[in-house]
């Protein structure tokens, strides 16, 4: 994957996405709300959602860069799973994302679409 750092944020969604990435060897740095530094030094977000279910810390988010007009991709993990892939590979590369932030609730830890999700983008 083209991505070389990825922000998380102190959730249970947040500890699945960054085991994930250092186990491919993405640097994960812990995201602060609160800091606007951090906010400024990454390329775009990641959303993860279900069937279009946003929880009101990731709309805020969403909102934090759609103002900074920074790169946004919504992954719908109930949706197709070769086209989310697909989608967030053109994305990544349309882009130039290298750090980005993923985001999502934590109901989506229970969901198994999202580590089918995950496992598909190791090789991607």
């Amino acid at each position: 994957m083209k991505v070389t750092q990825l922000y998380f944020e102190e959730s249970t969604f947040g500890k699945t996405i960054s085991n994930w990435a250092e186990s491919i060897g993405i640097e994960t740095v812990k995201f602060d709300h609160k800091t606007e530094e951090q906010l400024n030094q990454i390329d775009g977000l990641l959303l993860f959602h279900e069937n279009h279910d946003i929880d009101r810390v990731q709309q805020e988010l969403l909102a934090a860069f759609e103002q900074k007009q920074r790169g946004i991709s919504k992954i719908d993990i109930n949706g197709t799973l070769s086209v989310a892939v697909s989608n967030f590979s053109l994305w990544l590369d349309r882009n130039k994302c290298k750090t980005i932030l993923a985001t999502g609730s934590d109901a989506l830890t229970k969901n198994p679409n999202l580590e089918r999700f995950l496992e598909q983008l190791k090789t991607a």
